[in-house]
């Protein structure tokens, strides 16, 4: 397995969108491809989701935040993760703006 991951602190770079983009080329290509978005913002989930499909995911708990409670309560360590089939070859693993009130703690563990 081969991953490729973006990121910069710097915001308005254009991180999300060529995320976007580059997903999708390679799922086109052949690859199988999964998605982290780990973004507080949950941008790159409302590209390839609806408004309305995202927020039904985040309300069933199928979000990123979800498989982090139990590291961040101190109760256990990282659940499964919910990767949202997106395309035949493209899964998403969906952003939640809950990640924001527990970045700093994620970042001391």
């Amino acid at each position: 397995m081969k991953s490729i991951a973006f990121f910069n602190n710097k915001g308005g770079v254009g991180k999300t969108t060529l995320i976007y983009h580059v997903a999708y080329m390679m799922a086109e290509l052949g690859y199988e491809v999964v998605v982290a978005d780990l973004d507080p913002q949950a941008n790159l989930s409302s590209m390839f989701l609806s408004e309305a499909g995202l927020y039904e995911k985040i309300e069933d708990n199928q979000s990123i935040t979800e498989a982090l409670k139990p590291l961040v309560k101190g109760t256990g360590d990282i659940n499964e993760v919910h990767i949202e089939p997106v395309s035949e070859r493209l899964g998403l693993i969906i952003g939640n703006l809950e990640l924001s009130a527990f970045e700093d703690e994620l970042s001391k563990n």
